[in-house]
């Protein structure tokens, strides 16, 4: 009987840890949710600054909650989950904080709903919000830090710090706010990767570190100007998050999914680019495929199991691109390309042994050829015989280095025949075996 009791209490404590950790983060969720409110709610009845007192006397609560469910409870998960809604409550802090000092220093734009303005009656006012909420919100940040992730709690509260600041800068527009949010994303990322988390605390706390982005973004979003290259930030971030979202859960199928997003932020980088950089259609296609080209191969370079996938498919989308513009709008610099891709699938394809390559590298290498040719005869100029004879000089340059590279790598340098004749002697092999 008594044996039969601790066989059901042992198979029910995991279901009890679970419920236990079910209901922490119940209960963080509300904190955060009742501390989002701040952002989005108008009380007639009380100040903006006793509204945002309140916000930053609840946040001081987390800690000392957390302290007692530590020490006196001797319960560290509750703690650490605390510690974690601490983190999460400061980008609204920030964007309180924000709206204060754009209140009295920015440029008003922009269509902000009145149950999303916080205004400072002067600019003392404004700065002695920011000062007091810095005052209390840094140690507060130092201490979740430390009991997250002890051995890096200086180097990620100073990056946390300097993100938030991003997010009180004065700025609406939406250069600023491109600039802005690949900063945060940036820092982010290089902290995350500098600390090497190991536990999943230390992991919560430093994804912790781009939720100021996520709420410059919404921000932007939601009240402010946006731009193409803004959109296009997006999806490019979403891209780069996707990829090393599929690395950590080792799944291939979200890593390689990447690719969509890319091809979507060059789709919306086009436009942009070709008005800053006064470029033609035929340019401007060719640059973004060559843009995409190097995403993607530094995205095979850093994936030892996609590599050929990716590989392949910046050499598709050039040829795609190059065959595409030549077609469309001609031009020598897309029948060179053309040419260059053609031969380097050749190489490959012969290499390998593989027919498909191979064919497919002489019909675009000689697509691009002809179209060299017809353009040389048309017109005199660097676009048509001298681009191609340059070319020309060019590969067979590169192939005299190539040849004469492999015919070094095949002969052995004397150290070596000496070290392998001095191997294969029997003196060499006894040495060997003692």
């Amino acid at each position: 009987m008594t044996a039969s009791v601790k066989e059901e209490s042992t198979m029910e404590e995991p279901r009890l840890q679970k419920l236990f950790q079910i209901l922490r983060f119940c209960g963080a969720a509300m904190v955060v949710a009742s501390a989002g409110t701040f952002l989005v709610q108008q009380w007639d009845e009380v100040g903006q600054v006793t509204r945002y007192l309140a916000l930053l006397g609840t946040t001081i609560l987390l800690p000392a909650v957390g302290y007692l469910c530590g020490v006196r409870f001797q319960e560290g998960r509750s703690a650490r989950v605390l510690m974690l809604t601490l983190l999460a409550m400061l980008p609204i802090h920030a964007g309180v904080l924000g709206g204060f000092v754009y209140s009295q220093f920015g440029t008003p734009m922009g269509d902000v709903a009145a149950v999303a303005k916080w205004v400072a009656d002067s600019k003392a006012q404004a700065l002695l919000l920011l000062g007091g909420g810095a005052a209390v919100l840094v140690p507060l940040t130092w201490a979740a830090f430390r009991t997250l992730s002890r051995s890096h709690t200086t180097l990620l509260t100073i990056v946390s710090i300097g993100l938030h600041a991003l997010v009180l800068v004065p700025n609406r527009t939406g250069a600023w706010a491109t600039l802005g949010l690949l900063a945060i994303f940036g820092a982010a990322i290089w902290a995350i990767a500098r600390i090497k988390p190991q536990t999943r605390e230390a992991w919560l706390a430093g994804t912790s570190l781009l939720l100021p982005g996520l709420l410059l973004m919404v921000r932007q979003l939601a009240f402010y100007e946006i731009t193409q290259v803004f959109f296009g930030t997006i999806a490019a971030i979403a891209a780069f998050a996707m990829f090393l979202l599929g690395r950590r859960l080792d799944d291939v199928a979200v890593e390689r999914f990447a690719i969509s997003p890319v091809l979507v932020s060059a789709a919306l980088f086009a436009s942009p680019m070709q008005s800053a950089l006064h470029l033609s259609n035929a340019r401007t296609a060719m640059l973004i495929g060559l843009l995409i080209a190097v995403v993607m191969l530094a995205f095979g370079w850093q994936s030892q199991r996609s590599r050929h996938f990716f590989v392949y498919g910046a050499v598709q989308v050039n040829v795609a691109v190059s065959l595409l513009t030549l077609i469309i709008h001609g031009g020598a610099w897309a029948a060179l390309q053309s040419i260059a891709l053609g031969l380097g699938l050749l190489s490959y394809g012969f290499m390998s042994k593989r027919r498909v390559e191979s064919y497919s590298g002489i019909a675009i290498a000689a697509t691009g050829f002809v179209f060299e040719i017809a353009l040389a005869i048309r017109e005199f100029g660097w676009g048509g015989w001298a681009a191609l004879a340059a070319f020309g000089l060019v590969l067979v340059a590169l192939t005299a280095w190539l040849e004469r590279r492999a015919r070094a790598a095949r002969v052995e340098p004397p150290e070596v025949a000496r070290q392998q004749s001095h191997d294969s002697s029997p003196m060499g092999r006894g040495v060997t075996s003692v």
